[in-house]
């Protein structure tokens, strides 16, 4: 009974979705249409860019839903319900597409184009009844998302004009959403009749059938006839049950889509769309009541590193308790909202003074500095807090929001856990930074780069022994870059990866090209490249292709990519040591190495730092800790090099400790490749002199 149930549940769904998917590819041409013609009125304005990407998306995944309607129709190789998911997946992806595009518009280059193209919206929500109703859900997913962000635009623009399109937009979604429900059930009961009578037609040949072969059995026919009829009357009951709980579920998920739209499925506070909204209505009661309110940008200090040693599963968790700890910390009427990632945004209303927002800062840097026990991990975090005051610091809900977010940048950038308030300086240095990064990706390609060389000159012999190779910027707008300020850039944009095969290229064809021996060349290391398992295979190969000697490649590594990930950093140097590159350990003497770390490393040579090295002829406790650090590195066997020496006195107190090779303005500046082969021809004179 209940197999044939189900056979009749998939020939109702497999004749109710027919006609869906012989209509997608009318409906997915009018989307590949609509798409192409915005993308054509969108090209010469602001939004190109972005609009090219979003019809992009939209042709791509309508060709995509026209590829599985067809694979349907053609091969059915698949269960229905794959195909059906996979094209209301589609046709969401479509419909939210297209809500993107509604809420890029709501600050167009031209009214009028961003409401030819909301026209060109209501003619595909209209059209596609016709095409998506056989399957409500199908239409459903079209429709909601644009209509959703039509009516969120309409809000946010905040004229009355535009209210009163929202409330006819409203009536004008209602009446498609109606219609579409009375299409599909039209549908529906048409095919259920068909079907019904199909059966019924069946059952009566069965019954004639049977009635000619045992007439004689009246009586046992006529218990065979009752026993068919409460075998239909419980099919029946059966079949009204299901479709009870399919409404049930239909209900739920109605309600869960409504749930997730305005609110973060994980935490369960307002997501970015309410926090916006609810900024924008603070605005309207501060104005009218003359009252100021604050915006509390929060971003969660470390949680990168708990995700990655613990797992997203932990990091989920965490953010729930977070959430957790901000509803009781906070009060009821402030919003508290999680604006992504590990990102939260509250909204303090009502102030009369600073000291509240300060009071308020501090309560959540405390409460959040607390340990935190998940699945027996005892996990320690910090804040970072920005804050923006309205109206000072922004009339508009993204203004507000872009200056805390600012400010908050600034509060981790001092060291994190502390809270900062904006100020209009803080944009200016984020624009200038802004600009240097937009400079950054063209820079390379542009051969802006250039290496210089410093030469490492041995305390014993007056000879070069080795050169760091220092990277420079010189910008065609800015001029010379310092270093401090690009590579920090380089780390964040991700362009360290190829700017560090670039400096790698330039020193190997330095030396191969030069025909450079007997001489080491220091390369600096990121904490990016040291995850890189691959920029080791990039040196391998550049090293075998140019035949050079794998030792003159020094690779140095700063005492803080140890503290921040000993095991990937000793993964890279252990491989990059097998192939015969010498490991160099810089900035020694400022950080918190441990010597359990060095005896654990393939390191070669420490670099004392120049702050160990100023004025050490006249410092006896700067001698004596020095001293200790050269007895050390001679104990492990490892080489040492003294930087920033810059006069002969503080020479002969390293050569007086012990000291090696060094490398300062005593004798000489960083040079160009040209003015360091130079340098290294006449070492080679003076040696044969």
């Amino acid at each position: 009974m209940y197999e044939k149930i189900s056979h009749k549940n998939e020939v109702l769904l497999e004749e109710q979705v027919e006609p869906l998917f012989k209509a997608t590819l009318s409906g997915g041409l009018a989307n590949i249409f609509a798409a192409c013609l915005v993308y054509l009125l969108l090209k010469n304005t602001s939004h190109m860019e972005s609009s090219l990407w979003l019809s992009a998306g939209i042709i791509i995944f309508s060709l995509f839903r026209i590829a599985v309607s067809n694979h349907y129709i053609y091969t059915a190789k698949f269960k229905l319900k794959s195909y059906l998911h996979t094209h209301i997946l589609f046709t969401l992806t479509i419909g939210i597409i297209w809500a993107i595009y509604e809420f890029m518009l709501h600050k167009p280059d031209d009214e009028a184009l961003r409401n030819f193209v909301f026209l060109i919206n209501f003619g595909l929500i209209t059209g596609s009844i016709t095409t998506l109703s056989t399957y409500r859900s199908a239409y459903l997913a079209y429709l909601l998302p644009q209509a959703i962000a039509i009516f969120s635009v309409f809000i946010i623009l905040g004229d009355a004009i535009y209210y009163y399109m929202a409330f006819a937009f409203v009536i004008f979604m209602s009446l498609m959403i109606t219609t579409s429900f009375n299409i599909n059930r039209s549908h529906k009961k048409e095919i259920e009749l068909k079907l019904n009578n199909r059966q019924l037609i069946d059952d009566l040949n069965k019954e004639i059938g049977a009635r000619e072969m045992i007439q004689s059995e009246l009586e046992e026919n006529k218990r065979e006839l009752e026993m068919k009829v409460q075998e239909r009357t419980s099919d029946l009951v059966e079949i009204n049950a299901n479709l009870e709980r399919v409404i049930d579920k239909k209900e739920t998920a109605e309600q869960t889509l409504q749930y997730l739209a305005y609110n973060d499925e994980l935490t369960g506070l307002p997501n970015r769309n309410t926090l916006v909204d609810r900024i924008g209505q603070s605005i309207k009661k501060s104005s009218r009541d003359k009252h100021q309110f604050a915006i509390l940008f929060l971003d969660l200090d470390r949680f990168k590193n708990v995700n990655d040693s613990l797992g997203h599963a932990i990091g989920d968790e965490l953010l729930q308790q977070v959430a957790t700890r901000l509803n009781t910390t906070l009060r009821n009427n402030d919003t508290i909202s999680r604006n992504g990632g590990d990102e939260f945004v509250v909204v303090l209303e009502e102030l009369h003074d600073t000291n509240e927002v300060i009071h308020v800062a501090k309560k959540i840097i405390q409460c959040l500095t607390k340990t935190f026990l998940i699945q027996s991990h005892k996990i320690h975090l910090g804040v970072s807090v920005g804050v923006s005051i309205y109206p000072l610091d922004g009339e508009t809900p993204l203004v507000l929001l872009r200056n805390s977010d600012t400010a908050m940048y600034r509060a981790k950038k001092e060291g994190g856990n502390q809270f900062h308030f904006y100020d209009e300086s803080m944009s200016i240095q984020l624009r200038h930074r802004l600009e240097l990064e937009h400079e950054l990706h063209g820079a390379l390609a542009d051969n802006e780069f250039d290496l210089l060389y410093q030469p490492q000159i041995s305390c014993l012999t007056g000879v070069t022994t080795g050169f760091e190779a220092l990277i420079r910027w010189n910008n065609k707008k800015y001029g010379e870059i310092q270093p401090n300020q690009f590579v920090p850039l380089l780390e964040e944009t991700g362009l360290i990866y190829s700017v560090g095969e670039w400096v790698v290229s330039n020193v190997i064809d330095f030396i191969s090209n030069n025909h450079i021996k007997g001489i080491n060349v220091s390369i600096n290391l990121s904490a990016l490249q040291c995850n890189d398992l691959e920029f080791f295979n990039f040196v391998r190969n550049k090293i075998e292709q140019s035949s050079i000697n794998p030792s003159q490649i020094e690779f140095e590594i700063t005492e803080s990519l140890l503290i921040n990930d000993f095991d990937k950093t000793r993964q890279l140097l252990d491989k990059m040591h097998s192939i015969g590159c010498t490991i160099a350990l810089d900035d020694f003497g400022t950080g918190y190495t441990s010597m359990n770390y060095l005896a654990r490393l393939p390191i070669d040579i420490i670099k004392v730092d120049k702050t160990l090295v100023r004025e050490i002829d006249a410092n006896n406790n700067l001698r004596s800790i020095v001293k200790a650090i050269v007895t050390m590195s001679q104990g492990l066997g490892i080489s040492n090099i003294f930087e920033g020496v810059e006069t002969m006195a503080e020479l002969a107190a390293i050569k007086k400790m012990g000291g090696e090779v060094i490398q300062g303005f005593l004798f000489s500046k960083p040079l160009s490749a040209e003015e360091a082969v130079k340098w290294v021809e006449s070492v080679d004179s003076a040696k044969h002199a």
